[in-house]
């Protein structure tokens, strides 16, 4: 009996019975959830009411704080200014007299069919409210008794609305256009109302965003308030992190990975192929701090970055089999750890699921998804690892006796919120298994009636979550990654504290906000303002884990001092490491965001493949051929200068190209888009046109369509591609925004930039769109192709750009710029060539040329 309650008291879960908590009245509660309804009168106020903000936002400088108060404030004010945003902007969504379908499985389900639905920026989203209002009067008998009154009543017009929710957007294909699926549940009375069986009426249609967001990032701000004063400032450590930790040094032993030693259990999983120096950094970090842990307080966050194609989704697997004592035979002591992992969307989520799942058994991994998501859009593979309701689709939590035998929870940021209402908390089970420990406790000390006597009860110190691991951290709002940290941290002294790790790439995409006054708050990820704090590890200053200065502004760093930074920091201070060495693509494809984002220090280790090389290489031949070679804008050379890179020397196996157009960019038209047109409704017939036939080319030549993405920072330029390649019967070809290839990688990347007025560059960046004064956009843009890219551009407006002029001038040294050049050639000036652009000073850009040691390696001449 006396192990059986101390094996009860050590795997002890949420569901315990309600006496327990009365031994403590101080047991913290999580708030009552905030519920926003829909503001229905939001549209009644105009434009200019509506943008008008009646109160007074309170926003500071993160940069410049380290007050939890002030923190949670600023935050709460930037959610609610992106919220009323977001209103505006799905007002103008609003449908007049727009029909509605039957779904063909589900009728509890319809369809609304519009053109450019799936392309809506903002993003129209799951759960996201539909208000339906027919616009025919509806004939209604009101309800009586009497049959023979009922026609003596005579009929009355009555008005009605369905209120109905977004269950999934389905892009369309071939002559099809985008279909919304909708929630269409009518009661009794909305039924005999319409008696539309046939679904011929119109409706005025309404879209709402959903509140889910902002309701569990205000839950997770309630939270951290709600810390006491002693609370928050453990939680300091987490956000405003300033010093190294202390952490114990890994023995020689410790140090070896199973890999190097041919010792993997796994053999046929992620963790097959060695890791890099750089990746068995990462895992050594997270062993050290696994090996010895804290005690007194939270350790700042492990930061991996890297961009794409370093492996850092590898390294995140092998750091968490690691955890886990997957790795090698011997590692009991880690068989009690186990691991949170979140991201920001489910389809990171599931790809991570999906991994793992070779690593662990089915028991031991759950997928966690929120109540209200559609099981239709979970994928079959996924379902496996989720609970779901009996004779139910509906998801749910497993029971209590089932937690522990997870070893892995993965879920969304957002997701976790459920777990921490569910009080499936580190510091909720904390506090109950205490609670139960002291209850057993009680009954044995004051004798039990039935004579059964209990021995000592032990409470093991480890946190029910000992690792939390956040992947595409850089694209999450900081309120998201609260969500996930409120069911992690736990200041209670005496216990083992959790680890956290951010995996991302903050010189990507970050957060998606469309208030303008939020950029720097809910725009601007953890990741990126972490890595930007100055630590003690460096002295202070103005150095910082992103790098000792912003590489697009400074002229304060040399590259000397960007090696013995590097050499101080990365790994060594057990806060962050920085992935260099990229498996993907062509050396060619690094060479420009080496230079401009990197500060100079990618290299390209992907095993170049000859026969594949000449495929790419052959075909680019055929795209060439459609055009003439630009050879009239030859910087002038001096005599700092080296000839080597003041001449055009082709490099006819690098699968770049350049092609140079002088189109004129106009608003979409209206059908194009419906009601989804808006500031970034632009097209450039002519652009579209090349890239049309640059398709055809390369079809012509074997290249599947299925290999081929379009990429364009603007949704009019989205559907005017698309509208051409549909002509042409080209439905297989991927077009989408830069923000859709996020994470996403294709063999032929073919880049239209669209933008041909110069006088518009100034309100693409006011509205942070395009991809011109964007360096994450470019960055995002120039680093998805697999084997071969190509970019379709005004060079007159690019040359105006800091990022595009050295990206054309790369062009045109190697001999890859085709079509137009410049109007009028830039005014001669001195030329100096530097290995990165941070000791390039901002007011004299023109006058410097940017080649990356990836180029000097690479180049042939």
């Amino acid at each position: 009996m006396e192990s059986a309650i101390a094996a009860m008291a050590r795997d002890f879960i949420p569901a315990v019975p309600s006496n327990l908590l009365a031994f403590d009245h101080t047991y913290y509660l999580p708030s009552p959830n905030h519920v926003l309804p829909p503001d229905l009168s939001f549209g009644l106020r105009g434009s200019t009411c509506a943008a008008k903000v009646t109160w007074r936002p309170y926003l500071v400088d993160l940069d410049e704080t380290t007050s939890i108060k002030e923190y949670a404030s600023t935050f709460r004010s930037a959610l609610r200014l992106e919220h009323e945003e977001l209103m505006r902007i799905y007002e103008k969504y609003s449908l007049f007299q727009w029909p509605l379908r039957k779904h063909e499985d589900d009728e509890k389900m319809a369809v609304i069919h519009i053109a450019g639905a799936a392309d809506a920026r903002p993003s129209l989203q799951i759960s996201d409210v539909v208000l339906l209002r027919p616009v025919q009067p509806l004939i209604h008998f009101p309800p009586t008794t009497n049959d023979s009154q009922r026609y003596r009543l005579g009929p009355v017009e009555c008005a009605i609305e369905i209120e109905s929710r977004i269950l999934s957007i389905v892009r369309g294909k071939r002559d099809v256009p985008d279909s919304v699926i909708i929630s269409f549940d009518l009661n009794p009375l909305q039924i005999a109302a319409l008696n539309d069986g046939t679904f011929m009426r119109t409706y005025a249609i309404r879209f709402i965003p959903g509140s889910a967001f902002i309701e569990r990032s205000l839950t997770a701000l309630d939270w951290m308030e709600n810390l006491s004063e002693f609370q928050q400032e453990a939680l300091k450590t987490v956000l405003f992190p300033v010093t190294a930790p202390i952490v114990k040094p890994l023995s020689p032993d410790q140090k070896k990975l199973p890999t190097e030693g041919g010792n993997i259990s796994h053999p046929k999983s992620d963790i097959e192929k060695p890791l890099n120096e750089l990746q068995s950094s990462f895992v050594r970090m997270v062993r050290a701090r696994t090996l010895d842990p804290c005690f007194e307080m939270t350790r700042p966050p492990m930061i991996l970055t890297g961009p794409a194609g370093t492996g850092k989704t590898k390294t995140l697997i092998y750091a968490i089999a690691d955890v886990l004592g997957l790795l090698r035979h011997g590692q009991q002591y880690q068989k009690k750890n186990r691991v949170l992992v979140c991201c920001p969307s489910h389809a990171a989520s599931d790809v991570l699921t999906r991994r793992l799942s070779s690593l662990l058994k089915r028991s031991e991994i759950f997928r966690l998804y929120h109540s209200s998501r559609p099981a239709s859009t979970v994928p079959g593979s996924i379902l496996p690892f989720t609970c779901q309701l009996p004779d139910s689709d509906v998801f749910t939590l497993p029971k209590p006796s089932e937690w522990t035998g997870f070893r892995v929870v993965i879920c969304t940021c957002m997701d976790a919120n459920v777990l921490f209402r569910a009080k499936i908390t580190n510091h909720a089970i904390r506090t109950k298994q205490l609670y139960f420990q002291r209850f057993i406790m009680s009954v044995s000390s004051g004798g039990h009636p039935l004579g059964v006597t209990f021995g000592q009860v032990t409470v093991d110190d480890s946190p029910f979550f000992t690792h939390l691991f956040i992947d595409e951290a850089a694209q999450a709002t900081e309120p998201e990654i609260l969500c996930p940290l409120s069911c992690v941290f736990d200041p209670h002294l005496g216990g083992r504290k959790v680890e956290i790790s951010l995996i991302g790439d903050p010189r990507q995409l970050s957060p998606r906000v469309y208030a303008s006054n939020v950029a720097d708050s809910l725009g601007r990820s953890i990741v990126e303002r972490i890595l930007r704090r100055p630590v003690t590890c460096l002295g202070g200053g103005e150095e910082s884990l992103l790098g000792p200065t912003d590489q697009l502004n400074s002229n304060a760093s040399s590259l000397t001092d960007l090696i013995r930074y590097y050499a101080n920091v990365d790994g060594n201070q057990l806060l962050s490491v920085f992935l260099t060495e990229n498996y993907r693509g062509h050396p060619s494809f690094l060479m420009i965001p080496s230079a401009l984002f990197y500060y100079d220090r990618l290299r390209s280790v992907s095993k170049l493949i000859p026969d594949n090389l000449a495929f790419w290489c052959d075909k680019l031949r055929k795209v060439e051929a459609l055009s003439i070679p630009t050879t009239d804008l030859i910087d002038s050379p001096t005599a700092s200068l080296s000839g080597k890179f003041s001449q055009i020397h082709r490099q006819t196996t690098w699968p770049i190209h350049f092609r140079g157009v002088m189109g004129k960019d106009s608003v979409a038209a209206a059908d194009s888009l419906a009601n989804f047109s808006g500031t970034d409704s632009w097209e450039n017939f002519k652009e579209a046109m090349v890239v049309v036939d640059i398709v055809s080319t390369l079809k012509n030549e074997g290249v599947l369509l299925t290999q081929i993405g379009v990429m364009t920072p603007f949704r009019g330029q989205v559907a005017a591609i698309r509208k051409h390649l549909r002509a042409r019967h080209y439905y297989d070809v991927n077009v989408g925004t830069i923000e859709n290839y996020q994470a996403v990688e294709q063999d032929v990347i073919i880049l239209s930039l669209t933008r041909a007025n110069k006088e518009l560059v100034h309100h693409d960046v006011k509205n942070r769109m395009g991809v011109f004064g964007q360096p994450k956009q470019v960055n995002v843009a120039m680093t998805r192709a697999e084997n071969l890219f190509i970019v379709v551009g005004d060079p007159n407006v690019m040359w105006d750009d800091l990022c595009w002029r050295q990206f054309l001038r790369f062009c045109l040294r190697n001999g890859l710029w085709y079509g137009c050049g410049l109007k009028q050639k830039p005014e001669k000036c001195d030329v100096s060539y530097v290995s990165t652009i941070d000791i390039i000073d901002k007011g004299k850009m023109n006058s410097h040329v940017v080649v990356s040691t990836l180029e000097k390696i690479h180049r042939f001449h």
